[in-house]
């Protein structure tokens, strides 16, 4: 149905809101807010909507389905990369403001290689026919392989583009800003925010395999298939921001997303013989969505009033009476737990507790204005006077994300490890008894699992292990300088350092530890770092 005209429209207008985007909207980098989130994510589903109206009004209704139909799937499937995107920017450790950036390019790269496998099916369609029945069998083969699947191991080191980039491209040591090429010393160098670019592109391309053929499947106008995929793609870094948080919560999503394929490929395999009308096929897609969504929710609720149902017979119902030592150390076990919800659910409460025991110390080192300026990236305006605050007042996304360090014995940590798709190792100093890697969950929860290389021997994490076992050992705040901040802390609030001067910490930070006694009278260890760029800027 696609006229010239209306192919170069319809990418004038795409491309001027993308110029609007980037160049209006997010000209300096920033950490997305909840509220920004939902206002361009309610943003695109109008204009998507609004599009699928036009169409109704001058091709009919049956073109209108089509494209809602192809729009609800691909947008239902971008679901998987934005779980997928938060495991990227975990393992690369990419900062929550130059995140938006990274997805800009990479959806406007996806623009590109989309349109070019559309023109490249729909060659293949006219031509070759059959080209359809291999579709429709590999969609059947992607949603039983979903299915069946038990958790996501993302390893990027295995990806073969990220693996000749750093083989053959020159490349900075650190992270450049929001830059993902720099000149130094007359040589053009990609960043390692380059490097994610490249991997979210293919992750991207991967994803395309899947959905093309689906919308394929509903539809053979190349413009509904083209139209379709962009404005869900588009919608698609909004909805990361405003989904990468509660996403884990969704354990059934995944189950209803393979039923869709299994469907589409399905019916594209019978199409010969049994015609499904375009309004059905939305009607059982839209109805398998619905159900895995309302699954999900209600499974939640039945697991919280099953923990409510476990509290012990008079046990006020505080937020910190869930988390005694047996809680803990339960909530630690299921860090490992095969099903991510479970984990996600375990990881926060365990966060939670950390930053209940913390934030009231930090809270009043930010009284001095001198000092709160050091502690980045949290302001005084942004105190609270509370002394047990809620989960929104703790962590909010524009001032940055305390990290729970927590300790676990060596064979707790490699099964929490592989159990979360095998994140990175820290680079911890050769003479430090340590080894971490960090879990992250959304934009709210972050985790260091921490274990001793010797757990017979005199490092920290040993000698807490083996005084109190498994459990929250310290809680880690950023500081622009440690040095500074340290001596503001020993000469304004008497608060003396574990070490006299601050030491190399793990990927090349520097660190000062600080045991706090809390208003209730307990003991917390806050660790200040100080990250590499910090230093190397000043």
């Amino acid at each position: 149905m696609g006229t010239p005209g209306l192919w170069i429209g319809f990418n004038a207008f795409i491309l001027l809101m993308l110029a609007l985007d980037l160049g209006v909207f997010h000209r300096r980098s920033h950490a997305i807010s909840l509220g920004e989130a939902t206002a361009w994510s309610v943003v695109w589903v109008v204009v998507s909507l609004a599009f699928n109206l036009g169409l109704l009004h001058w091709y009919g209704r049956t073109t209108a389905l089509e494209f809602l139909t192809g729009y609800l799937i691909e947008k239902s499937l971008s679901v998987d990369n934005i779980f997928v995107f938060v495991l990227l920017f975990k393992y690369f450790a990419v900062e929550p403001r130059y995140q938006h950036r990274v997805l800009f390019w990479g959806i406007l790269g996806a623009l590109v290689m989309r349109g070019a496998m559309i023109s490249l099916g729909v060659a293949l369609i006219h031509r070759f026919e059959w080209v359809l029945y291999l579709f429709g069998a590999f969609l059947v083969y992607a949603g039983a392989q979903m299915m069946l699947q038990k958790g996501e191991e993302i390893q990027p080191e295995r990806n073969p583009i990220l693996r000749w980039a750093r083989k053959f491209l020159p490349l900075t040591k650190d992270y450049v800003g929001q830059k993902f090429l720099v000149r130094e010393t007359g040589t053009w160098r990609a960043t390692p925010l380059f490097l994610v670019l490249l991997v979210v592109e293919t992750t991207d391309l991967a994803f395309a395999l899947d959905s093309i053929p689906a919308v394929f499947g509903i539809t053979r106008d190349p413009f509904i298939v083209y139209t379709s995929n962009v404005f869900a793609i588009l919608g698609l870094r909004a909805f990361y921001f405003l989904l990468a948080g509660v996403l884990p919560y969704f354990r059934y999503l995944s189950a209803g997303l393979s039923l869709v394929l299994m469907f589409v490929g399905v019916k594209m395999l019978s199409e010969r013989w049994v015609h499904i009308p375009t309004g059905a096929s939305l009607g059982i897609v839209g109805a398998v969505l619905a159900v895995a969504v309302v699954a999900s929710v209600v499974a939640a609720q039945a697991e919280a009033r099953g923990l409510r149902k476990a509290r012990k017979p008079g046990e006020r119902r505080t937020r910190t009476s869930e988390f005694d030592d047996t809680s803990v150390t339960a909530r630690i076990r299921m860090l490992a737990d095969e099903d991510l919800s479970t984990r996600a659910e375990a990881a926060e409460k365990l966060h939670m507790v950390g930053l209940e025991l913390s934030h009231p110390v930090f809270n009043q080192w930010l009284t001095d204005p001198e000092l709160a300026t050091l502690l980045i990236p949290f302001k005084p305006a942004a105190l609270t006077s509370k002394v047990r605050p809620s989960a929104r007042e703790i962590v909010r996304p524009e001032l940055g994300l305390p990290t729970v360090g927590v300790a676990v014995r060596p064979e707790n940590f490699q099964k929490i490890r592989r159990a979360n798709g095998s994140p990175r190792l820290a680079d911890v100093p050769p003479d430090q008894d340590a080894m971490e890697f960090e879990l992250l969950f959304g934009h709210r929860v972050s985790l260091d699992i921490l274990t001793t290389k010797a757990p017979s021997g005199n490092g920290a994490i040993a000698r807490f292990l083996e005084k109190f076992g498994e459990g929250i050992q310290q809680v880690e705040y950023q500081t622009a300088d440690v040095d500074s901040a340290t001596e503001l802390l020993r000469e304004r609030f008497g608060q003396q350092p574990v070490y006299p001067q601050a030491r190399l910490g793990a990927d090349g930070t520097r660190v000062n530890f600080f045991l706090a006694a809390t208003a209730e009278g307990k003991k917390v260890l806050i660790e200040l770092v100080e990250a590499r760029a910090s230093r190397s800027a000043s």
